[in-house]
């Protein structure tokens, strides 16, 4: 088994897997017909390469089921930002879903690829866009109703999240959207 195995194209074999699962997974969605998809990055702990290296993938995996939809080693000689495009390119139908990604993916060229494969997506905006942060940071939140709020503890620290959407942006505006 090691040496049938140690053969196979991992990739191949993990696209395969991950589009037979994909095809077994339940159809029910949100009540908007839309399923999150979280695309993150993790280092395996206890697996090395040869080399010494942790080995580090970056999946995009679906909120409800947990199913990963695809995973790909980001190589020591790139990082996840180069991996994001790829990864979503084996994913068929993102039109469907909502990709949610943490501050390192938002990107204008990643906002460009969600919407020319008409995902819809939510990112984190933190210091790696300043820009964008001075935009949504003048608007007026405190006028903005409350939605919705959570509140946990993990990994060490407390993390409260606020859910607030402001009115669409005025046409012709620059959005934080507009790649």
């Amino acid at each position: 088994m090691r040496r049938l195995l140690a053969r196979v194209d991992g990739d191949a074999l993990d696209r395969a897997v991950g589009h037979w699962l994909a095809d077994r997974r339940p159809k029910a969605a949100g009540p908007t017909g839309l399923r999150g998809v979280s695309v993150d990055g993790k280092s395996l702990r206890g697996a090395t390469k040869a080399t010494g290296r942790k080995i580090h993938l970056l999946a995009a995996v679906e909120h409800t089921t947990g199913l990963v939809l695809a995973q790909m080693d980001v190589s020591e000689k790139t990082n996840e930002i180069t991996c994001f495009q790829p990864l979503l390119d084996t994913v068929a139908d993102l039109a469907v879903m909502v990709i949610t990604a943490d501050a390192m993916h938002t990107q204008r060229k990643h906002a460009a690829y969600l919407l020319s494969r008409k995902a819809h997506y939510i990112v984190i905006v933190k210091g790696n866009q300043n820009h964008l942060r001075r935009q949504l940071t003048s608007l007026p939140w405190k006028d903005i109703p409350l939605l919705g709020r959570t509140k946990q503890t993990s990994h060490g620290r407390s993390e409260i999240r606020r859910i607030k959407v402001p009115a669409p942006w005025p046409p012709g505006a620059t959005s934080p959207s507009a790649p």
